[in-house]
């Protein structure tokens, strides 16, 4: 066959003529083709016409980045769907889940296989139906009150085309115009199928290739829906939705693939860049056509760096200029002073220009004369006008110091990411604002606090809804009103604390108790009292003899006492403990047999014993504290209180936590213990300390799993909102079964006489802490968040990669109060551990960052402490840990 000469046809045993590959009107409008069998010849011509549609052509509005990491299953948009629900008995809760793949869809019992996407305008219309029966029963409650539209709007950005999802109900002949329109995208085959009802059609328009959040009026009646959904571990039916939020995410397809789906293969070649949303092609220098498999005499004009971003005043510059398919006879390069630079029998030539100021703006031109006296040329317009990364100024002199991740403007100064503001980006949006230079004002109430990014509002015990306006239905209380009211006889519950207001003539925390008459005689009332006095001091004088007075024991009174100091040092901490949290741990004194001593310090001590449980003898490790020092007395309560509010948000349940397990308390006896679990390979820091000398393959990656299981117990305590104010390898213990758990919350510095604690100087506070293992805002101020340990746990990252070395500023090892503030203001960190990898040393670093919020949180470093023990540990102990 002749007259094809791009392999746009084929022809077939019986001389059918098929297209083989795509035809291109525009680059060839008409074929003649030869068809030679034999001595026989056959021509046929083939006329193309414009086709409206084809080729798709390529729009960079909606243009997707290409996931490289990704697979056949992806999607090319992610989708997060996140909203708050009200259960029909009174729950309120947040959900949230990330649809990323084909399967995450199917999982929804919906075949949303019917896809159209425009051609060129960005526009993508899904239309899904369902068979599952309490889908259907859905559809109709929502159908018969009248909701058949829903439209999400963009917060960050008002001039993005909204969201919308229609309803539409198969052969409903009062609305056949709708129905006209949606045959437009589903097939008729589906249409005439009785057996579906219902068809749901997502319309969107997405021409931008940034992450945006939407924002969808729901019905503001109250709908039951018989879906179910999971919270707390419960199955629970929807009473109605309180509002819904879509996050999406252009996240792109792999390599060769295009489409929502990401099913459908390119066909672009000779390194032409792929579309993700229709497949078409853009096409390198030198080829054209649908597929960018036609030749094209062409020369280019490149430039390294490619990304203008990266072409700044200062900076140097490499021009290229090449032809493609051409027979040169001279090349010459036209510079914007008019002189010429030529090049005889060459295709190609380069030339930098140095130090680039603004006089050395506008256009070079590449320009070739070939063998037939044909003239090529094209131009590239150079506009220099910003400053070097993190200058700005007339003369590019100042320095930005932009925090946050925040761009550097040459003029504007640091142009802050949404959430921050000052020259530097170094403050938060203040109350009640939020976005992009802090423009936006928060809707909260009721003491919420607003996201300052995107203005999302995080309610505070008792209230409800998406500006947190709505309290707890009656007879609910507390965070997202999970609990239930005990208030009796007609009392009204506060929907913050469940705390009963009651009516006359009852009394009592949950009003059940009658209230006496206050006109009794008062003799009567009297003589009872007197002789209650009268026992009350016989009984305390017995006491007090017996010696039983002698010790400070908590009774239900100190429990309150207790509470009342724990608000005073972390309010969070004392709501999360339910009543009578003391009392339900509480161990008798005379079970415990105190064995030898494993650790000892100022003031206190840690002692392997035996506790005596109706399973039998338990090992434990018993610490104790002298709580007649007043600071050791707290950090005691504070540590036991802490072990307990994590046992209860595990229901008691510790054994997958990451946090030692509290068996017990022993507080009503002289000495007072904290029973932990007994943890025979000791701490980590001895354990590092131990290997120094074992050299073998993948050792750091197996020290690593021990990382990830501390970063876990960061995200525990980040849930609770508390603080451990120590994280250090001496307060990390290793069991038995080679886990490793956080210890220690708050009596490491009494328990262990060890060099790392310095006796602070700040004015009014005489204590002993862990310096080098703290963050700036700690010292200076004092205050502990989950933020600032994080930066502890960057240092005990240091400790893992130094086999337990004493961590060392400055070269110097012992510092005081004052110089480590200097030295950490100064921007001095710890120094990168020999052998230590750089992506290992680049999350440390980012754990030491001044601004506390920019720090990752724990679960992105236990991501990326997965990712490492990936590329450290051998492939068969990765595979081998899989399968265990």
């Amino acid at each position: 066959m002749e007259g094809d000469p791009y392999g746009r046809f084929n022809v077939t045993k019986n001389c059918t003529i098929v297209v083989a590959n795509p035809l291109d009107w525009s680059v060839q409008s008409a074929y003649l083709l030869t068809i030679r069998s034999g001595v026989h010849n056959t021509r046929v011509k083939v006329d193309l016409s414009d086709v409206e549609g084809y080729p798709p052509v390529y729009n960079e509005t909606c243009e997707t980045p290409v996931n490289r990491n990704g697979d056949t299953g992806d999607l090319l948009y992610s989708v997060t769907v996140s909203g708050e629900f009200v259960t029909t008995i009174g729950d309120v809760f947040f959900s949230s889940g990330t649809h990323s793949k084909v399967t995450d869809v199917d999982a929804t019992n919906y075949l949303p296989w019917m896809v159209h996407m425009d051609n060129s305008d960005c526009n993508i219309r899904l239309v899904s139906y369902t068979r599952y029966i309490p889908h259907l029963a859905d559809l109709i409650e929502i159908w018969d009150r009248g909701f058949r539209q829903v439209t999400c709007t963009a917060r960050s950005n008002s001039e993005l085309p909204n969201i919308s999802f229609h309803l539409y109900r198969n052969r409903d002949h009062d609305d056949e115009s709708r129905l006209n329109y949606l045959g437009k995208f589903v097939p008729d085959s589906v249409l005439d199928n009785k057996d579906l009802q219902f068809f749901i059609m997502v319309s969107w328009e997405y021409p931008t290739t940034k992450e945006t959040l939407y924002s969808c009026e729901v019905p503001t009646a109250p709908i039951r829906l018989t879906t179910i959904v999971e919270a707390d571990a419960k199955l629970k039916p929807m009473a109605n939705i309180e509002y819904l939020d879509l996050q999406i995410n252009p996240v792109g397809c792999p390599v060769g693939k295009y489409g929502l789906l990401c099913h459908k293969t390119c066909i672009c070649k000779n390194g032409a860049r792929c579309h993700g949303f229709n497949g078409a092609c853009k096409c390198p220098p030198g080829w054209n056509g649908v597929a960018c498999d036609i030749p094209k005499q062409d020369v280019s004009i490149t430039t390294t760096p490619s990304d203008p971003r990266d072409i700044y005043i200062s900076a140097n510059v490499t021009f290229h200029c090449k032809t493609h398919h051409v027979d040169v006879v001279y090349l010459s390069v036209i510079l914007p002073n008019k002189a010429e630079k030529v090049g005889f029998g060459v295709n190609e030539t380069g030339f930098v220009v140095p130090n680039i100021q603004p006089t050395n703006n506008g256009p070079y031109t590449c320009q070739v004369r070939d063998t037939r006296g044909n003239t090529l040329n094209t131009t590239f317009v150079l506009k220099v006008t910003n400053c070097a990364p993190d200058t700005k100024g007339a003369r590019c002199d100042e320095v930005c110091g932009c925090l946050q991740g925040a761009s550097c403007d040459r003029w504007a100064g640091c142009v802050c990411p949404p959430g921050w503001t000052g020259t530097r980006c170094q403050t938060k949006c203040p109350h009640g604002t939020y976005g992009q230079d802090c423009a936006r004002n928060c809707a909260c109430q009721n003491g919420a606090t607003c996201d300052k990014n995107d203005g999302r509002c995080e309610c505070e015990a008792g209230w409800y809804g998406m500006d947190c306006s709505k309290p707890c239905n009656n007879g609910r209380f507390g965070w997202r009103c999970r609990q239930i009211c005990a208030c009796k006889n007609n009392a009204t519950c506060s929907n913050v604390d469940g705390s009963c207001a009651c009516v006359t003539p009852w009394t009592g925390r949950d009003c059940d108790q009658w209230q006496t008459s206050r006109d009794e005689p008062l003799l009567e009332s009297l003589v009872p009292l007197g002789s209650l006095v009268l026992l009350v001091a016989i009984v305390m004088t017995i006491l007090y003899k017996t010696g039983i007075l002698a010790c400070s024991a908590p009774d239900t009174g100190d429990e309150d006492k207790i509470l009342f100091e724990l608000r005073r040092m972390e309010q969070d901490l004392a709501q999360s403990l339910q009543p009578g949290w003391l009392g339900r741990w509480e161990k008798k004194i005379r079970h415990l047999t105190p064995g030898p001593l494993i650790g000892e310090g100022m003031f206190g001590l840690v002692r392997k014993g035996n506790l005596r449980t109706p399973e039998g003898e338990l090992a434990v490790a018993a610490k104790t504290a002298r709580v007649e020092d007043s600071q050791s007395y707290r950090d005691f309560y504070r540590e036991a209180a802490i072990l307990v509010a994590v046992h209860q948000q595990r229901d008691g349940d510790c054994r997958e936590s990451n946090i030692v397990r509290l068996v017990g308390l022993i507080t009503k006896s002289a000495e007072k213990y904290i029973l932990l679990e007994y943890a025979p390979k000791g701490d980590l820091l001895g354990f590092l300390r131990r290997i120094r000398n074992v050299n073998e393959d993948g050792l750091l990656g197996s020290l690593l799993g021990y990382a990830v299981h501390i970063a876990r117990a960061l995200q525990e305590l980040e849930r609770l909102r508390i603080a451990h104010r120590d994280v250090a390898a001496r307060n990390v213990l290793i069991t038995a079964d080679d886990v490793a758990k956080l210890a220690d919350f708050g009596l490491a510095r009494d328990v262990y006489a060890a060099n790392q604690y310095v006796r602070c100087n700040r004015p009014g506070v005489d204590e002993l802490l862990p310096l080098k293992w703290m963050a700036l805002e700690s010292i200076e101020t004092g205050e502990y968040t989950c933020q600032s340990d994080v930066w502890s746990f960057g240092v005990l990252l240091w400790e893992i990669t130094t086999l337990g070395k004493d961590p060392c500023y400055d070269g110097r090892m012992q510092l005081s109060f004052l110089q480590m503030v200097g030295i950490l203001r100064q921007g001095i960190r710890l120094e990168k551990p020999t052998g230590c990898p750089e992506d290992l040393y680049r999350l440390m670093r980012s754990c030491w960052r001044d601004v506390a919020d920019s720090r990752p949180t724990p679960e992105e470093i236990v991501e990326r402490l997965l990712q490492l023990r990936r590329a450290l540990l051998p492939h068969d102990v990765i595979e081998m840990e899989t399968v265990v």
